[in-house]
């Protein structure tokens, strides 16, 4: 019972530890400041050419510069993340008996790795052609890419993490019963 307790430990607490510590680390890297009364575009379900806009108008000139390098540091950061939800997944298939091929488990997290690039280096490509706020409603076409890859990447990412949780609950329900 205490293996399969530490092992639901883990599973739950690296992927959670990972992104929280790595979302902590990359904005202190950056330098992103938050801007009140602004949720950052990566973290919203749904945004648009006038979203990005009013987001970019209120980040002052550094500010832009931090959510470039951010945006940056991002391309980097699905491997850590994507690494910490497959490793929880696959400790809890490993000590569910591997029932199942793992690549049902893995995909999901494939898709918010690849969301997360696609999101990242849309906006990285408005940034570096430095259109400016007042511009970016031409951009709406891409805009669009980016908020269906940010949706993609919310959801798969927190189905993800209800997947690991999902399976720790079997893997304790199955320890219960057998003690």
């Amino acid at each position: 019972m205490g293996k399969t307790f530490g092992t639901v430990i883990v599973m739950l607490a690296l992927p959670i530890a990972v992104f929280f510590g790595g979302v902590w680390a990359m904005s202190q890297w950056s330098g992103r400041q938050s801007v009140p009364g602004q949720m950052p575009l990566n973290r919203r379900w749904h945004y648009d050419a006038s979203a990005v806009e009013s987001y970019w108008k209120a980040l002052s000139e550094s500010g832009f510069r931090a959510e470039k390098r951010l945006l940056e540091l991002d391309l980097v950061f699905p491997f850590f993340y994507g690494g910490a939800l497959a490793t929880g997944m696959l400790l809890g298939w490993a000590a569910l008996g591997r029932t199942f091929s793992p690549a049902w488990l893995l995909a999901p997290v494939a898709v918010t790795i690849l969301a997360d690039w696609t999101e990242n280096l849309v906006h990285l490509r408005a940034m570096s052609r430095w259109i400016a706020p007042d511009k970016i409603a031409e951009e709406a076409g891409w805009v669009r890419v980016a908020t269906t890859a940010t949706t993609i990447k919310l959801v798969f990412f927190y189905g993800s993490l209800l997947t690991i949780a999902s399976l720790a609950l079997v893997l304790l329900v199955r320890a219960f019963r057998s003690s």
